[in-house]
C-alpha cells in the first residue's frame, strides 16, 4: 500500500496496487539477500568493494525482474528501452533496500552494545569476587595469628577467641556472598572484630566505638567496612608497644554515612606517603570505585601520633526480601 499510493500519484490506483503486488517477489529477493548475504558477509566485515559489486549485480536483476513485470503489466510483446516508467519501478528496489540495510546495521549494533554490556558486567562481577575472596584470607590469617599466640600460653581466651571467629567465618562463608547487606549487620561484623581484638590487647587497648542514626534503614556491600578497623589494628595499635587507641564513629544522616576512623600509632614509624595500607584497603579502594562510583567521598590522613580514615557514602535503602531475592537471582544470571 505505501508503495501503490507513493508512487502511484497521478495514475490508476488499480493499476498501481497491481504493480506493487508484482513487484514484492523482488522486494523480498533483494531484502534477503541483502540480510542474510551481503550486509553480514562483506558490509559488516568493511569489504566494502565487494558488498557494492553484490548490491550492483542485485539491483540489475531487479532492473531486469521490473522491465519484465512492466511488459506483462501493459500488455506488451517487447520492450522499446529503457524509459521513466522503468525507471521509476526501480526506485522501491532502492528504498527496501536502504531500510532493510538499517534495519540490519541497527539490530547488528545493538546487540554489539549487549554483548559489550554483558561483558563488561561479568567483568565486574568476577573482579568484584577476586577482591572479596582477597579480603577473606588476609582477615582470617591475621585472627590465627592472634589466637595461636594465645593457645602457646594456653591462654583461656584462647575457646573464646575460637567462638567469636566461628561466628565471624560463619558471615564470611554464608552471609557475605549477598551483593548487599543491612547496614546494622555490618556494624555488628565490627563489633564482633573488635570484641575479638579486645580480648588479645587486654587492658592496653582503648576503644571508642560511637553510632548513630537509624542503621536498620540503608544497605551496604559486605565486609566494606572491615579492612578499615582490620588496617588500624595491623599498622597502627600493633606497632605500639604502650598504651594505644582506637576511636570509630559512624553516623546516618538522611541516605548519606560518614565514618571516621582515627587510631593511635607509633611516631617513631615512619610515614607512607599518603598510601592507604595493606591490601586490604586497596581492594576496598577498588570496590568504592566500582559499586559506589560517585556516590563516595573517601581520604586518608596520616600524622605523627594518628591515622585517619574519613568515608562518606550515599546509601540505598534497605531492600526487601523480594527484592533481595531478585538482586541474587540477577547477580547469579551475570
Amino acid at each position: 500500500m505505501y508503495f501503490s499510493w507513493g508512487f502511484g500519484i497521478g495514475v490508476n490506483y488499480k493499476i498501481s496496487i497491481l504493480n506493487a503486488l508484482l513487484l514484492l517477489p523482488g522486494h523480498m529477493f533483494i531484502v534477503y539477500v541483502l540480510l542474510y548475504f551481503l550486509v553480514p558477509r562483506y558490509l559488516i566485515k568493511k569489504k566494502y568493494v565487494y558488498f557494492f559489486i553484490g548490491l550492483f549485480l542485485v539491483l540489475a536483476c531487479c532492473k531486469t525482474y521490473a522491465m519484465v513485470m512492466q511488459l506483462a503489466l501493459t500488455g506488451n510483446d517487447r520492450f522499446r528501452g529503457f524509459d521513466m516508467s522503468t525507471g521509476k519501478a526501480i526506485l522501491p528496489f532502492l528504498h527496501v533496500a536502504g531500510i532493510a540495510i538499517s534495519i540490519k546495521l541497527l539490530s547488528y549494533w545493538y546487540q554489539q552494545k549487549q554483548q559489550t554490556l554483558e561483558a563488561q558486567q561479568q567483568r565486574t562481577q568476577a573482579e568484584l569476587e577476586l577482591l572479596k575472596s582477597q579480603l577473606h584470607p588476609h582477615f582470617l590469617f591475621n585472627t590465627l595469628n592472634n589466637l595461636y599466640s594465645y593457645t602457646l600460653e594456653q591462654s583461656p581466651k584462647a575457646p573464646e577467641i575460637v567462638l567469636k571467629l566461628s561466628a565471624l567465618l560463619r558471615f564470611m562463608i554464608y552471609e557475605s556472598n549477598a551483593p548487599y547487606i543491612p547496614l546494622s549487620q555490618e556494624i555488628a561484623l565490627l563489633q564482633h572484630y573488635i570484641a575479638l581484638e579486645q580480648l588479645r590487647y587486654g587492658d592496653r587497648l582503648d576503644i571508642s566505638l560511637v553510632i548513630s542514626g537509624d542503621t536498620n534503614q540503608y544497605q551496604v556491600v559486605p565486609l566494606l567496612l572491615l579492612p578499615f578497623l582490620e588496617n588500624a589494628f595491623k599498622h597502627g595499635t600493633s606497632m605500639q608497644i604502650d598504651q594505644c587507641w582506637i576511636s570509630l564513629n559512624l553516623s546516618v544522616t538522611d541516605d548519606i554515612m560518614s565514618f571516621k576512623l582515627v587510631n593511635s600509632r607509633d611516631k617513631e614509624q615512619p610515614p607512607k606517603n599518603n598510601e592507604t595500607g595493606g591490601l586490604g584497603l586497596q581492594n576496598v579502594k577498588r570496590r568504592l570505585d566500582l559499586l559506589y562510583n560517585g556516590q563516595y567521598q573517601f581520604e586518608t590522613l596520616m600524622q605523627d601520633e594518628v591515622y585517619i580514615v574519613n568515608l562518606e557514602i550515599k546509601l540505598n535503602e534497605l531492600l526487601t526480601k523480594q527484592d533481595r531475592n531478585e538482586l541474587l537471582i540477577k547477580t547469579e544470571y551475570v
